[in-house]
């Protein structure tokens, strides 16, 4: 009995005491802009502006794919969105390239495409290779972190669209 209640003394001990001191790297983000990273950004105006339907493009980092009835959308992470015709599994073919930049997600109902473009979610209907901004909810999101959780000093009205190594 005397050797279990030196145990949980000891046990005690250690957990409060581990309470007590902390590693350099258990403060969370950098706390200077030392980062390995740069940010690239836009004004609120260009963030509002960029959203187009362009010719098919070069893919340069995929994300994920969403299949919606005929239609094929891969990722091009902070870039926009692959359209591909999904009438024949074993041929798809790629009929535009929807550009936002800063999106990373999509949900599609019916015709009805949300993305989070950056800082915003953003309300969209596409229909015969055109798209039409229903509706823009600025700032649901948080600004984009860096990696390496380093930051970068922004203006008013400045979003992070994306971070690109030094």
């Amino acid at each position: 009995m005397k050797y279990l209640k030196l145990l949980v003394l000891t046990c005690v001990s250690m957990l409060l005491g581990s309470c007590c001191w902390s590693c350099p790297d258990d403060d969370g983000p950098v706390a200077n802009n030392q980062g390995n990273y740069q940010a690239v950004t836009m004004t609120r105006q260009q963030l509002e502006a960029s959203v187009e339907v362009t010719t098919p493009q070069p893919m340069v980092k995929s994300g994920k794919i969403y299949v919606k009835d005929n239609l094929l959308f891969v990722s091009d992470v902070n870039k926009g969105f692959h359209i591909y015709a999904y009438n024949d599994a074993g041929t798809p073919n790629e009929i535009a390239f929807l550009k936002v930049p800063g999106a990373t997600d999509l949900a599609v109902r019916g015709t009805t495409l949300y993305i989070n473009q950056a800082t915003d979610l953003v309300t969209m209907v596409y229909a015969n290779n055109t798209v039409t901004v229903v509706k823009r909810n600025a700032n649901v999101f948080p600004q984009k972190q860096a990696p390496d959780w380093s930051w970068a000093s922004l203006q008013e009205n400045e979003i992070i669209i994306d971070w690109i190594p030094l």
